[in-house]
């Protein structure tokens, strides 16, 4: 750069900085100019994250008399800009403002929010101030020589020594900057001083000098860390080479770890040890973020050491042990006795720093392991703490303990009578260093010959540890209450247990290893409180006392066995991090086949957030792709099951169980033993083979043998079966132990030799308790057992038979008529199955007109899923209901996006596109409506009180969960009775309403309507709840398809029945409750007065709505009659012809194409009628495969509404789609040509046909200025979606909200129904719905969906894990196709809501 331009630039930036410096970090103490003359000022509300959205727009409106709007525009200035002013006048008047907001802000647990009032000339300066700092990244962008002379400018030193740079102030005012400010300055220092090396290492060190102070702004900051500077940690920290040079001249380490302290030292106790009762839960958490900032400085460990590195990396060492000894055995816990606690002491904040210090204490470890002098001194300096923490371990003298001739020289101590600590990290510290300097040999020796560790010392505090997490299990220290279960609870879970349960047992294979067998084996024996009982210097009565000594048995040889057979550490054994991982994913596949997503949870990180899944998994597993439900699984590969241990260390008590019986199960369908031998475990190190020895030593075969002199002496009170489970196991584990030497060494060279011992023991138990006559005692008792369960159960049988005769006695008597009116066809002689074979059976097969079939079954008697008791569905009998869901529906819209529910339609009359239209489906659960009214009262009572009662149900709207299967209900449909037709014959004499008298009844001159009441006879007449629930549905059908208040009086109501009817039929997914629905929509004329059926049917030409509602014609108002069967199956006959025609119509002239084949003379004849028309051409196939779904549809009506079954060929789904179409005819007394129809009822037809024909709309259509529906209608399906997610991403990476001009990042989400990117969670695409704000999804949802949406979120997120990319399911894309198809997508919400249990509700509606 020119040394001029150089000159001018920094000269012009130091001005500039400086003052944008000055007027963001301005005080009020600061002056103003004399120059500055106006008297204007600004109350100014500053953002903050303890008051809510709603209450800061209540307050402005209460404390500066704005309306709502205003209100919720300052509310979102203010949560994006960190400030807006809300008043701008005098002093006085604004100082009145910040008054009012103060007052009305203010709460008993929250402060008031933050005001301050400006002067007019200040917030004008700092907002000039703020355009700089834009105006310098702008600049700076143009010349590497400018970004130079900026940081040069920003990190020179003031010339006022007390004042630090200009970079360094804005720094230390961070905390005081309002969110815009501060995203400005952080935005100029990512531009400038972190985009070059030699800035960044300066700023690092500046920013390193001013941590602490830094770090205590941000504690006291209500801020995120995202916007605050000590974010920059992350930017600075995880650079390896800059993380050295900060630890070299900065001493990062200890920096950070005194800052913490000094944090945390309000929490010590008089010990010095920590103490949390009583803490502040933001404070601590804003604590323990630090933490994420000494990761980042060991994120990487070095892989060349200086001497000053190792000075100042155990520097920070030791004042990282000194806080540890702050930890060491803090919050104590002393087994209650007599009385339950009164208070649960605090528990999680310890366990919350556990988990924070989890990463670090590892990282520590891996770097002492890079270089053998750091790890000896380390190891040193770790030890010379735990030797100096204040917490003594005994509180008596050595005694002396015999036991088998061995002796003992220990101190006394017992974990229920003293208090004992579950935090111990210096101990777990040391030994997972121990182990690393095993893998040095020479400097293992080296330094034991230095210093004598006291190995029974180090054992002592993880053998408390773990006997107390026994004594819990054995329900010893149950009235210490849920905070004690908790800490031993994730003492072994997967969050802690790598750097406190393991660490522990590691230390004990440590001192089973260096001291002698017998005496470590005695000191557990003590510290569980079993020395006396193996001893035989104990006795008890009391069953309590008695079961506490045999779990605490269990856990005690669940012990040895993990020390001697838990392996699987890289130092202890020649294993590797991949073996390690290996085995962990084994034993999880050996409980059940998991998916990849379940597996790696329950599987533990490094520092990295890395399982190594990926690396073992194809060699332990072989992956099952997912069905049409649920998740592809990973299935354990035959050989590996070898390697199962039934005792895994990792396995928690359920675990333990399914694993287990998984494992017995696959035995026994192999046809294999149950037996779960133990597995082959890998050699032990040098350093830790003398551990072997504990499975041959005096006090090891003393402890079996009196385990195993409990068990044949038949004291059931004294013995367990998992006691004798583990005292196998570890005689397994020995015996491998000698096979394993005996085929690697000579016979002389073998340390085990327990064979020989066991045979010893077995010999003596069989002297003393023979064993023969126990176990043929045993087998007599067995068999006596199992001849007992086989009488009770044939005797059972017995009486189970005698009710079903009786039954069926009582049965036959009750309808004694019913069989003496039996043709002699259908004699007792003649069976069903004969009956089908007849001629007549493919009669019987229709469901319309004279020939209709019998209808094969009724209801029947239905049991109530709530009181348990059946009932016969009669019409005089108390009423039975379906649960129901009733919906607005789009599935089968063909114009999606079409606005919906235009006010003045007339809601009988579905359009063409079927736009919008009302579902109701049902689980088919039956219940009495009585039962169901309590149950919904029950409901109603009890949902009120729950938290999340509002996410799941509208107790408003009358929803309810099914009571059997959880489904979400809001109505229940009555269970009405078929009324059969009987069978009609060709001979009867009948009249019925022929298609020219039905043509009169359209006509629209006939006004009046005259009865037939000779052709009809008495209605059947309904019980008082019967009819009372069909009132109860139809209100629901009606409220929810129109979308307006309950109204019984409303003649929509019966319309809007017939609707649902029809819609349902045709969207049908689920045939439970069909039927039901079918006879609900049949009984509505029943309910509503004669005249609005009457008007309903001459105003309409659909088939479900003209059939259901026909039998008012037969009506008057002093007599109800319905029509004849005769006249009903004549009706029902016309009728369907009458619609068909009609719909043929509508596909002739929706079609094109030229007629062929056997049909084309009377497609012809229709044709020449149709020709004026406008219509070019049609196709006969077209017209027939067009017309195929009506006719399945009212297949499917006639069958709910009539009960004759279908021919069986319509069943299946093997018949193609042209075969179908003689069977639907043949079921629906239709003929096989069905242009026939028009050649029948040609005079009538034809008249009708130009009358439809010349209506206005059709030559519309047909010159294209309409709309035309082509049938059949197209099958709606979600959007194609591309198989790489990343794909999608790059789509939405793209997307730009059209109501937002900012660069903020927004979220995008596309809708699965028509594939439109929508901005949503943003308040910038909010809209009023009904009267109420809601987001940009909950919009859509509802001009797309009806109300129901399924959107896919488009967000990259920034920390995601690193793994596997994302790919599309096609199983489980089409399984959530077939749910928005069925109308499941509501359900499955509610289920998925009620499982998940949302305690915080969360606000949908926003979305």
């Amino acid at each position: 750069m020119d040394p001029g331009l150089r000159e001018r630039a920094q000269m012009l930036f130091h001005l500039l900085l400086r003052y944008t410096t000055d007027m963001l970090v301005w005080e009020d103490t600061n002056e103003l100019s004399e120059e500055v003359m106006e008297d204007t000022y600004f109350c100014v509300l500053y953002n903050d994250e303890h008051h809510s959205y709603d209450h800061v727009i209540y307050t402005l409106q209460r404390a500066i008399a704005c309306d709502q709007n205003q209100a919720q525009i300052y509310t979102a200035l203010i949560d994006k800009e960190g400030r807006k002013a809300v008043k701008r006048g005098t002093l006085r008047s604004c100082q009145q403002a910040k008054d009012n907001i103060r007052r009305n802000s203010e709460h008993i647990i929250q402060k008031p929010l933050r005001v301050e009032i400006l002067h007019s000339a200040v917030m004008a300066h700092q907002n000039f101030a703020l355009r700089l700092g834009a105006w310098f990244q702008k600049i700076i962008g143009y010349s590497v020589g400018l970004r130079e002379v900026f940081c040069q400018v920003a990190l020179e030193p003031a010339s006022d020594n007390n004042k630090p740079c200009l970079i360094s102030q804005l720094m230390l005012h961070d905390a005081k900057l309002y969110k815009g400010a501060r995203k400005v300055v952080h935005e100029l220092i990512f531009s400038s001083l972190l985009m070059d090396t030699e800035y960044k290492r300066q700023f690092a060190m500046k920013f390193t000098e001013l941590y602490k102070q830094l770090q205590e702004d941000f504690i006291c900051d209500d801020h995120q860390r995202n916007i605050s500077v000590t974010a920059l940690s992350v930017q600075i920290f995880t650079v390896p080479t800059l993380a050295r040079q900060l630890i070299e001249e900065g001493s990062v380490i200890k920096v950070i770890i005194d800052t913490v302290m000094d944090m945390m030292r309000e929490h010590l106790d008089s010990n010095q040890r920590f103490h949390f009762q009583g803490h502040n839960p933001d404070k601590f958490f804003r604590v323990q973020v630090i933490f994420h900032d000494l990761r980042y400085i060991l994120i990487s460990k070095p892989s060349v050491w200086t001497e000053t590195l190792r000075e100042k990396f155990l520097e920070g060492l030791r004042v990282f042990l000194r806080f540890l000894c702050c930890m060491q055995g803090m919050e104590e816990v002393k087994r209650q006795l007599g009385q339950h606690v009164e208070v649960e002491p605090e528990w999680e904040a310890g366990f919350s720093l556990q988990m924070q210090l989890r990463h670090i204490l590892a990282m520590f470890q891996d770097w002492c392991s890079s270089d053998e002098r750091v790890l000896l001194l380390a190891f040193q300096e770790c030890h010379r703490a735990l030797m100096s923490c204040t917490n003594q371990p005994f509180c008596s003298e050595p005694t002396d303990s015999y036991m088998c001739k061995q002796i003992l020289h220990a101190r006394p101590y017992k974990v229920s009578q003293e208090p004992v600590s579950i935090h111990l990290p210096i101990s777990r510290l040391l030994a997972g260093l121990y182990v690393l300097l095993s893998l040095w040999v020479t400097g293992v020796y080296l330094y034991v010959f230095q210093v004598q560790l006291n190995f029974t010392e180090l054992a002592e505090q993880p053998l408390r540890c773990v006997v107390l997490a026994a004594q819990v299990c054995a329900d010893m220290w149950r009235r210490n209450g849920l905070s004690l279960i908790s800490q031993v609870y994730y003492y072994q879970d997967l969050k802690c247990r790598d750097e406190m349960f393991d660490k522990d047992i590691i230390m004990l294979q440590i001192a089973a290893s260096k001291m002698d067998p017998n005496h470590f084996l005695m000191l557990v024996l003590q510290r569980f409180e079993l020395f006396d009982i193996f001893n035989g210097n104990s006795s008890s009565k009391d069953q309590e006392v008695l079961k506490q000594w045999n779990r605490l048995t269990e856990e005690m040889l669940y012990l040895i066995i993990i020390i001697v057979g838990e392996r699987y550490v890289p130092g202890i054994s020649h294993v590797t991090n991949e073996d390690v991982t290996m085995r962990e994913v084994i034993h999880l596949l050996c409980i059940q086949a998991m998916a990849h997503s379940s597996l790696v949870k329950s599987l533990p990180e490094n520092e990295s957030h890395e399982t190594w899944l990926e690396t073992v998994i194809s060699k332990v597993a072989v992956f099952k792709k997912p069905g049409v439900s649920g998740h592809g699984l990973y299935e354990l590969k035959k050989e590996c099951l070898k390697e199962f241990n039934p005792f895994f260390y990792h396995y928690s008590r359920p675990q333990h169980s399914k694993a287990e019986e998984a494992q017995k199960k696959r035995r026994t369908q192999e046809g294999s033993d149950k037996a779960l031998r133990p597995p082959v475990p890998p050699p032990f190190c040098p350093g830790f083979s003398n551990i072997v020895y504990l499975l041959c030593c005096d006090i090891f075969i003393h402890i079996l043998r009196r385990i195993f002199q409990k068990a044949v002496e038949d004291r059931s009170s004294r013995w367990t079966e998992p006691m004798i489970q583990r005292a196998l196991h570890l005689v397994g584990q020995a015996l491998l132990e000698e096979k394993t030497q005996l085929e690697s060494n000579s016979t002389e060279e073998v340390s085990i030799c327990l064979s020989c011992k066991m045979f010893e023991v077995v010999k003596c138990l069989r002297e003393k308790s023979g064993p023969v006559t126990s176990f043929s005692s045993f087998q007599d008792k067995e068999k006596a057992e199992r001849k007992r369960k086989a009488e009770a159960a044939k005797a059972h049988r017995q009486k189970i038979m005698a009710q079903m005769s009786t039954m069926q006695k009582n049965f036959i008597e009750s309808n004694k008529m019913l069989y003496d009116n039996v043709p002699e066809s259908l004699s007792q002689s003649d069976t069903a199955a004969s009956v089908e074979r007849s001629p007549l059976s493919s009669m019987w097969r229709v469901a319309v007109g004279p020939q209709q079939g019998v209808c094969s079954t009724d209801w029947g008697a239905q049991i109530c899923i709530l009181c348990q008791e059946e009932q016969e569905v009669q019409a005089q009998a108390p009423a039975m209901v379906l649960t129901a869901c009733v919906q607005r529906s789009t599935v089968l819209t063909q114009d999606r996006g079409k606005t919906l529910s235009p006010k003045g339609c007339y809601p009988l009359f579905m359009p063409p596109d079927l736009a919008v239209g009302t579902h109701t489906g049902s689980c088919g659960h039956v219940m009495h409506a009585t039962c169901w009214q309590k149950y919904f009262e029950a409901v109603q009572n009890t949902t009120r009180n729950r938290l999340h009662a509002d996410l799941i149900i509208d107790l408003e709207n009358g929803e309810f969960m099914c009571p059997l299967c959880k489904s979400l209900c809001n109505t229940v449909i009555p269970l009405i009775p078929v009324f059969t037709l009987g069978k009609v014959k060709s001979n009867f004499c009948f009249v019925s309403l022929s298609v020219r008298e039905a043509m009169v009844l359209f006509d629209e001159s006939q006004a009046d309507f005259r009865s037939i009441l000779s052709f009809g006879v008495q209605e059947p007449k309904f019980s008082r709840s019967i009819t009372e629930m069909l009132g109860v549905c139809a209100t629901t059908v009606h409220r929810v398809g129109l979308q307006t208040a309950p109204n019984d009086l409303c003649p929509y109501v019966p319309v809007m029945s017939w609707n649902t009817c029809a819609y349902t039929i045709q969207a049908i997914g689920n045939l439970s409750g069909l039927k039901a629905l079918v006879q609900f929509s049949a009984s509505q004329r029943l309910k509503s007065r004669q005249a609005v059926i009457q008007k309903h049917f001459a105003d309409m030409l659909a088939g479900v709505g003209l059939v259901l509602s026909i039998p008012a014609l037969y009506q008057e108002e002093a007599v109800d009659l319905q029509p004849s069967a005769v006249s009903t199956a004549f009706n029902h006959l016309y009728l369907l012809h009458l619609v068909t025609m009609g719909h043929m119509l509508q596909i002739l002239l929706a079609s094109h194409g030229k007629h062929t084949g056997d049909e084309a003379q009377a497609a012809a004849e229709l044709f020449s009628i149709v020709l004026r028309a406008g219509v070019s051409g049609f196709s006969v196939e077209s017209v027939k495969r067009g017309v195929l779904p009506f006719l399945r549809c009212a297949a499917l009506f006639f069958n709910c509404l009539t009960g004759v079954p279908p021919p069986e060929e319509l069943s299946g789904t093997a018949e193609s789609p042209e075969s179908q179409l003689p069977l639907l005819c043949s079921y629906l007394s239709l003929p096989s040509n069905l242009f026939q129809l028009f050649q029948d009822h040609r005079d009538v037809v034809t008249t009708l046909i130009k009358r439809w024909c010349g209506d206005a709309a059709i030559s519309k259509a047909l010159k294209g200025e309409m709309q035309i529906i082509r049938y059949p209608r197209k099958r709606n399906r979600l959007i194609d979606l591309p198989e790489d997610y990343s794909v999608l991403l790059n789509q939405a990476s793209h997307f730009k909200c059209p109501n937002s001009s900012d660069d903020e990042r927004k979220h995008p989400t596309l809708c699965l129904l028509c594939g439109v990117m929508l901005c949503a969670q943003s308040p910038c695409c909010q809209q009023q719905l009904n009267g109420e704000e809601v987001g940009a999804c909950t919009v859509h949802a509802t001009i797309c969906g009806a109300g129901v949406g399924m959107f896919l979120s488009c967000i990259c997120l920034c920390f995601a894990r690193r793994g596997n990319p994302l790919h599309l399911c096609p199983e489980r894309y089409r399984k959530l196709l077939h749910m928005w198809q069925q109308h499941c997508i509501l359900e499955e919400i509610a289920r998925s809501l009620e499982l998940l249990n949302v305690m915080f509700p969360f606000e949908w509606q926003m979305l």
